[in-house]
């Protein structure tokens, strides 16, 4: 295992202008807890250098690792991932800022900017192939993996997100992906990481019933022979009946992880999809639509973003769980404090079934200031609503008007 320099060894490296390798005159980068300023805020990140490191030597892959809800770098220190990689690539982990809660949870606004950031700054501390950037990330963090390979698919070459699922609906360039998820997992029910599945399946080009032997036992492939994006699904049974512990990190995860990363070849980044795939094909047109007419407290920062998900019914506030379907996540509140809206917004059930059924609606109003897409308590507004669903394409009309109250949450 690598270690950090001591602090005494560090202040010595500050006063003499930097670490020397024995062997050149090579500045080396220091391993351990870094600070930089992004987007107006000082942000950390935890860096981990192979203990050969030859800056002269090739360029190395990099991968940067998000933890979960409330952790830090420290959690990828106890999962020992740098145990399995060993000298093969560069390890990067941020550390998310306190939410509205005092929680550190992963912000999109904040922390897609991070991640632009680090792609500016590490260039210029550690020599790294831009070809093999890799994203992993557990629970939350696993989801702001499946964002950041959704969004910056460009500059990406693979992404391994764990027990985490995917919200964005709409994604640029062609990622390669691995997709860890329990069983039973608790906290991101099956069903809910399907969508993920699902998404990423279609989206670059292959189909669900396609299946052969993945990097472990657990995992499965979509690609029907080599393929520069491939897609892994991996469904352990860990953690049955105790408690939240089938959401926890996986035994045979570490392995999986770096097997699928090291055995991509380099690839230039894209704009677009893998062939015979893209958003459209993963996608579709929407099931239905869903109407309902909002009340906006007066005095609440400006609405951005709405979103609509459904939850088991008898589901109230405040929400620890995650919710059974992503019916739309991303419709314009168009609307300011104080105002009364109706809505009509298409509904696409991303692999959900559930016909029919009794369900709760949570459609929720992300504003300034708040999280996305936890949202922050006692700033992002939401209102929970009985709701029957008779089938996919019938449309799901809410009587009323529903009134938004501030959002409390568990996670």
């Amino acid at each position: 295992m690598r270690h950090t320099p001591s602090l005494g060894l560090m202040a010595l490296c500050l006063l003499i202008a930097g670490c020397f390798d024995n062997n050149s005159n090579t500045v080396l980068p220091e391993a351990g807890l870094q600070a930089f300023s992004s987007g107006g805020l000082q942000r950390s990140y935890y860096l981990e250098m192979p203990a050969g490191y030859d800056p002269a030597a090739a360029p190395l892959p990099l991968i940067i690792a998000y933890h979960g809800t409330g952790g830090s770098h420290q959690a990828w220190l106890d999962y020992r991932l740098n145990e399995v990689v060993g000298d093969g690539a560069i390890l990067v982990y941020p550390d998310a800022l306190p939410n509205a809660a005092n929680i550190n949870q992963w912000n999109f606004g904040d922390d897609f900017q991070m991640f632009e950031d680090l792609l500016e700054r590490l260039p210029a501390l550690v020599n790294f192939d831009a070809d093999r950037v890799f994203v992993t990330g557990h629970s939350s963090g696993g989801g702001f993996a499946h964002e950041l390979g959704c969004r910056y698919g460009n500059r990406i070459r693979a992404i391994a997100p764990v027990a985490g699922s995917l919200t964005a609906t709409s994604c640029t360039g062609a990622v390669a992906v691995l997709q860890i998820q329990g069983q039973y997992d608790p906290l991101v029910p099956i069903g809910v990481a399907q969508l993920g599945h699902r998404f990423w399946t279609l989206y670059n080009g292959f189909n669900l019933g396609t299946s052969n032997p993945g990097v472990v036992p657990e995992c499965i492939e979509h690609a029907p022979g080599p393929s520069d994006y491939p897609v892994q699904w991996c469904l352990h049974q860990e953690g049955q009946g105790a408690g939240n512990a089938a959401h926890d990190w996986p035994v045979f995860a570490n392995v999986a992880v770096w097997e699928f990363f090291r055995g991509l070849s380099a690839r230039a980044p894209q704009d677009e999809p893998p062939p015979g795939g893209g958003n459209e094909r993963a996608l579709g047109n929407a099931d239905t639509t869903l109407s309902f007419t909002l009340r906006y407290p007066s005095g609440i920062p400006a609405p951005v973003q709405g979103v609509a998900v459904l939850y088991p019914a008898g589901t109230q506030q405040p929400i620890g769980e995650a919710p059974l379907a992503f019916l739309n996540l991303n419709f314009a509140p168009g609307a300011v404090a104080g105002d009364e809206r109706s809505y009509q917004i298409p509904v696409k059930y991303l692999g959900f079934d559930g016909f029919p059924g009794s369900y709760v609606l949570d459609i929720a109003i992300y504003v300034e200031g708040g999280s996305f897409p936890i949202p922050a308590a006692g700033v992002d507004q939401t209102v929970l609503v009985d709701v029957d669903l008779v089938d996919a394409t019938t449309p799901i009309v809410v009587p009323g008007v529903l009134t938004l109250e501030p959002v409390q949450t568990t996670f």
